[in-house]
């Protein structure tokens, strides 16, 4: 391990061409699995307690205590 340390030290430009390859596939994997399925389960949740408030409440009249879509301020 000490010496892919001191290797590391004295060649820092090829240590980090070697490194990036490996990150960014992490990366990639991380930011595709929140863009293609974290933030559409999210938003889909989202919507569909918009659609069912606008279904079944009625204009100005709508009643806080059923809205289970949201949080709620308990101070």
């Amino acid at each position: 391990m000490k010496k892919i340390k001191a290797l590391m030290i004295n060649h820092p430009v090829a240590s980090c061409v070697l490194i990036f390859p490996f990150v960014f596939i992490a990366t990639f994997a991380l930011f595709s699995l929140f863009f293609e399925i974290i933030l559409p389960f999210i938003f889909s949740i989202w919507l569909t307690g918009f659609i069912y408030s606008l279904i079944t409440q009625s204009g100005t009249n709508r009643s806080n205590n059923i809205n289970i879509w949201r949080f709620r301020n308990f101070n």
